[in-house]
Parts: C-alpha cells; sequence; structure tokens
C-alpha cells in the first residue's frame, strides 16, 4: 500500500507533467533548439523610470523631499546642509570634526544618552562631510519615526561640541593624518587635489597644523553659520504616507531659525597647460602610483549620462581600455582604472594605476595613449555596446537601493539638476553612438593639457619621467623639495 505522501507526490508530478505539455502545445518555440555558442541579443531595457516624489517646502525655508517605499517597514531620513569641507576657509577639517561630533552630545542629550536611544530605537544617526554638503542619515522601524526626527533633529539643531568629543575626534584625525604619509594612495589623492584646483577650496588638504588649530568655537561658528534651513534639504523614504510624516516633520524642524548664510569667496581655479610631472618622493617605495589628471565637468554639467559612459569605456573596470592595455596587453599593473569626480563648482578626471619602478613612464605614456586615442578614433559599436549596457543594468539595480535614491533627489537640489534629470538618465546613457563617445571625449579630455602625480622614490624613477615633461619633486608633506 501506498504512503500518502507519495499518493500526494505522484499527483503533483502528473500535474506538473500535464502543465508542461499544455504549455509546449501553447508556446512549440520552447522545443526549438537553442545554440548556446552564441551569446544571446539583450533585451530591451526594462520600462523603469525614476520613482515619484512630493516637494514641498516648510515657512523657514527647509525644502523637503518625500519618496514612498512599501517594501519594507522602514523609514529613512536623510539631512543635507548645502556647505561642505569647500567652506572650511583657513582651517581645512572644521567641516569633517562639525559633522563628527553632531551625534557625540546635544543640549538636551550626553553622547552616552544620544548613542543608548539611538540603540533603543534600533537606529543609526550618522554624518559626514564631503567637498560640497554635510549629510545626516538617519533610519529605523517605521513605528519608531516620531522618535527617530526627534534624535536627528536634536543633533543636526543643538550639538554641543564639547571639548572632550573635540579632543578624541581631534586625536584620531591626527591619528590618520600620520598614517596617510605611509600610504601612497593617500598622498596621490591630496597631491591630485592641490594640482589640479590650487588654491581654490576643493584644493585644500587638511594638516596636523590645520586640525590642531581647530577649537570647540570653530566648529560653533561652522554650525551657526551653515546649519540653516535654507540652506538644507530633507529626504524622507520609507512606509509612511505623506500625511503622517508632515506633521512629524514640521514638529521636528518648522521651528529652525531662517537666518541666512554667509556668502562665499574663492580664489580662481589655475590654468593646466602642457605636461607638467608632480613627483612626490617616498623613498623606499618598490613601485609608483600613478594618475594622470585634469579638470573635468561640473556636476550638472548636461552630458554627464554620456560622460559615464565614457569613463566606462576609457578605464571604469576590467573591461577598459586602461586596464586591458597596462594589465593584459604589458602586465605592468594588477588595475588601471579611470574617473571623473564632478563636484557643484568645479570637477577632476583621473587615470590611474600601480606599478613597478622600472615601468613608470612607458605606463604613463600608455595611459596618455588612450586618452588620446579615445579622442581621435570613434570607439567601434561592439566595445560601445557593451559598457552602455553596463551602465543601464547598474543604474536599475541602484533603483532597488532606498538611500541611494534618496540622495539622487536631494542631489537635483544640491547640484541645479533639471528636473527630469534622472527620468532621462537610462536612455540618455544607452543612446550613446560612437559618434557622441568622440564628441564627449573631445569635450572632457585632452591628453595634452594634463598633470601627472605620481608616488614613488625619485631616484629610481625622475630621469625617466623627465622625457614627459618638466618635474617638480615634493616631500611626503606635500612641500617642495630643492
Amino acid at each position: 500500500m501506498r504512503s500518502p505522501s507519495l499518493s500526494r507526490t505522484n499527483a503533483f508530478l502528473s500535474q506538473a507533467g500535464l502543465c508542461a505539455a499544455l504549455l509546449a502545445c501553447l508556446n512549440p518555440t520552447m522545443n526549438a533548439a537553442v545554440d548556446r555558442s552564441q551569446k544571446p541579443e539583450p533585451g530591451p531595457a526594462p520600462a523603469a523610470s525614476f520613482p515619484e516624489f512630493k516637494d514641498f517646502t516648510l515657512p523657514n525655508g527647509l525644502r523637503v523631499f518625500f519618496i514612498p517605499d512599501e517594501r519594507r517597514p522602514m523609514v529613512t531620513f536623510r539631512l543635507v546642509v548645502k556647505s561642505g569641507a569647500s567652506a572650511d576657509n583657513a582651517k581645512p577639517g572644521t567641516a569633517a570634526l562639525t559633522a563628527n561630533l553632531l551625534n557625540r552630545g546635544t543640549n538636551s542629550r550626553s553622547a552616552e544618552a544620544f548613542a543608548k536611544e539611538a540603540d533603543y530605537l534600533g537606529s543609526r544617526v550618522e554624518a559626514a562631510a564631503g567637498p560640497d554638503s554635510i549629510s545626516l542619515i538617519a533610519s529605523s522601524l517605521n513605528k519608531y519615526t516620531g522618535q527617530l526626527l526627534d534624535l536627528m533633529s536634536d543633533a543636526a539643531r543643538n550639538p554641543v561640541f564639547s571639548e572632550d568629543q573635540l579632543n578624541k575626534a581631534r586625536k584620531i584625525t591626527l591619528s590618520n593624518l600620520e598614517a596617510q604619509k605611509q600610504q601612497p594612495e593617500a598622498l596621490l589623492a591630496k597631491m591630485v587635489s592641490k594640482v589640479v584646483y590650487g588654491t581654490h577650496p576643493y584644493g585644500r588638504t587638511v594638516t596636523p597644523e590645520s586640525v590642531q588649530a581647530i577649537d570647540r568655537e570653530d566648529l560653533v561658528k561652522f554650525h551657526e553659520d551653515h546649519f540653516r534651513p535654507r540652506n538644507a534639504t530633507l529626504a524622507v523614504v520609507g512606509d509612511i504616507t505623506f500625511e503622517q510624516a508632515l506633521p512629524l516633520i514640521e514638529q521636528a524642524f518648522g521651528s529652525w531659525e531662517k537666518d541666512a548664510v554667509p556668502e562665499m569667496h574663492e580664489d580662481p581655479l589655475p590654468e593646466i597647460k602642457g605636461r607638467k610631472v608632480y613627483l612626490v618622493d617616498r623613498p623606499g617605495s618598490v613601485q609608483s602610483n600613478i594618475a594622470v589628471c585634469s579638470r573635468g565637468p561640473r556636476r550638472n554639467t548636461p552630458d554627464l549620462p554620456e560622460v559615464l559612459v565614457l569613463n566606462s569605456t576609457l578605464g571604469g573596470g576590467f573591461s577598459g581600455r586602461l586596464f586591458q592595455n597596462l594589465r593584459e596587453a604589458h602586465g605592468w599593473t594588477y588595475g588601471a582604472y579611470s574617473a571623473f569626480d564632478p563636484r557643484r563648482d568645479a570637477g577632476s578626471f583621473e587615470a590611474s594605476a600601480a606599478t613597478r619602478n622600472e615601468v613608470t613612464a612607458p605606463a604613463v605614456t600608455e595611459i596618455l595613449n588612450e586618452i588620446s586615442r579615445i579622442c581621435k578614433e570613434p570607439v567601434p559599436e561592439k566595445e560601445l555596446a557593451l559598457q552602455r549596457e553596463y551602465n543601464v543594468g547598474n543604474y536599475f539595480l541602484s533603483l532597488e537601493k532606498s538611500e541611494r535614491t534618496v540622495q539622487r533627489v536631494q542631489d537635483i537640489d544640491l547640484y541645479g539638476l533639471p528636473a527630469d534629470f534622472y527620468k532621462t538618465y537610462a536612455s540618455r546613457m544607452g543612446g550613446v553612438t560612437p559618434a557622441l563617445m568622440q564628441a564627449t571625449a573631445q569635450t572632457h579630455l585632452n591628453a595634452d593639457n594634463v598633470c601627472i602625480v605620481v608616488v614613488g622614490e625619485a631616484k629610481e624613477i625622475q630621469a625617466a619621467l623627465e622625457t614627459i615633461g618638466p618635474v617638480s619633486v615634493f616631500d611626503t608633506d606635500l612641500n617642495p623639495k630643492p
């Protein structure tokens, strides 16, 4: 006698077989042979668009974005203050320390009490400073929305910047700066900023001297000057309705005073003409860290989607030309990449690699050759199609990340982007042709006018680099060497 479970299994298999037979009759192509030696052609891009959102402004000038997301019982708030490290003025590091201490004690909560309350809510309230802004992010289960907003508002509006917490943060910062002197990647990044932006605020670097000079009054003044509702936006995304969120936001931020924000005065950007080499001498280095750099487009450049496809083709990853040349063809490096860094007032471009000392100059030459080639020759359609698909696919995948969506919504305001910028983003990247790619490269790249930054042992590589352009040598504090 068969067991009941075996009978049910057989019945299920019979039903499954019947369904398969019916589907085969309805769709004869299911039985057609598949040629697995051929890569299938990609289908059309999914008919997805940037999520819809509401945009309103409180009476005090705080602009608020609301993005519903019912996939999880979570809510995330992101406050962006539109002043970052470029507003540091004479003491680089001020914005970063201000952001660092927002969640470390307020007028009504000690640092310990603040941390305990955040832990009780199962939330995180974190802040960070970038070149153009300071962002404060808070998230938790939606049932704690009111308490989370109260905690976030307290951090943004009422930080105390205690001497004890400042001393702790300063000590960590100084330790990190000392460690960076032994990190060629960090030295490279600082030198790139210095030569591309000069005395413009983007070119300022944080030093032990500037950090030591920062006192509590500097943080208080930075906060008073820049943390104003008219200089900020708030975005909310999660499983909450607009009607539920609005009164809580008004309660948390409605009484925020709307004082004016001071005007910023910026030095002009330096001219980059010809090829110049900036060599950071790091004795004992057995390899060189290279960056061929120049200024790039600002964040609101009209052709940013096309620029991203351009970068992907040149050096965005394993399939990029720099990687294929320096690693696959020559075996000089583990990887070679490029990147555009578009900011509010200016941007930069950088093509980078790490190589053995003896091939430092040839590697620089090959990077320059690839930059020149992509400007002079149209990219073959087959190569370009791969990069289009990669960029469009990455964009659609990123729509699953709530915090990424929040950031993009606020970027529209922060950088002055068109309202439909992200609605046309994928179609713009998917529509790049070889001719358009070449035109974009000629607009934003020029292999003849670049700064070449190298971190390595000068006595091993300087002579070879002088065949590329005049060489200026610096120590690991980025001061010129005689």
